[in-house]
């Protein structure tokens, strides 16, 4: 398993980045003599691998490219991606056999709200779906969300920024990121919120960039001796 990587800038740049000459994939600032690489736009899959074949020792970064595992999917292979198209192929092929060997039921039948286990959540609970977003319009991978005022754990949003919560209408959903603005959204009656437009508190960072690769850490039961 690849260890967690995570990018700082402990001391951000405060140069005008609009005075610097424009350069490829950023700009050259004449002050430290470096050119100053633009992540702003930049997926985690792009930063990863700039930094590690590029080298990049400067940067300019939204406050939630910071201080975060970057989240890099794992590709799927040429082989894999071939094997599933000729399996679909496959699988089309014999259900359309089947189906035209078939007769056509016009039978309709319909489904019952009885079929569902309305007792599985407390009453007035139901599940709430969302999706965060950054100032850019990106998905914001990492947001936390719980219900405001509840002691009951809140959860994170996936790579797509999507998240699923369990909460009431009229009850207050706060969604918080490291270097943003807390934002609050109010639950209604429909099992969807409002897209979330999380704000970079500040907006950008520029500087040097220290990249931290995370040690996995596993439990060990220290031993101790003791004198009697």
């Amino acid at each position: 398993m690849k260890k967690p990587i995570q990018i700082s800038i402990p001391t951000p740049c405060h140069e005008n980045w609009a005075n610097m000459t424009p350069a490829n994939k950023g700009r050259f600032c004449s002050s430290c003599q470096k050119t100053v690489r633009d992540f702003t736009s930049s997926s985690d899959r792009e930063i990863v691998e700039a930094i590690k074949n590029d080298g990049y020792a400067c940067g300019r970064f939204r406050a939630s490219q910071l201080g975060r595992d970057l989240v890099v999917p794992k590709e799927k292979s040429k082989f894999w991606m071939a094997a599933s198209a000729v399996a679909i192929t496959l699988l089309t092929v014999g259900v359309n056999e089947v189906s035209a060997q078939t007769p056509i039921k016009t039978e309709q039948h319909e489904t019952k709200t009885g079929d569902i286990d309305t007792n599985v959540l407390p009453e007035g609970v139901k599940i709430i779906t969302g999706t965060v977003f950054d100032q850019q319009g990106l998905p914001l991978p990492g947001a936390n969300i719980k219900v405001k005022g509840s002691i009951a754990p809140g959860v994170q949003t996936d790579f797509d920024g999507n998240f699923v919560i369990q909460a009431s209408p009229r009850e207050k959903l706060e969604v918080t990121f490291v270097g943003m603005k807390t934002q609050v959204v109010t639950v209604g009656f429909s099992a969807t919120v409002p897209d979330v437009i999380m704000y970079d508190d500040p907006y950008i960072f520029m500087g040097e960039i220290i990249v931290e690769y995370k040690k996995l850490r596993i439990s060990v039961a220290s031993q101790y001796m003791f004198d009697y």
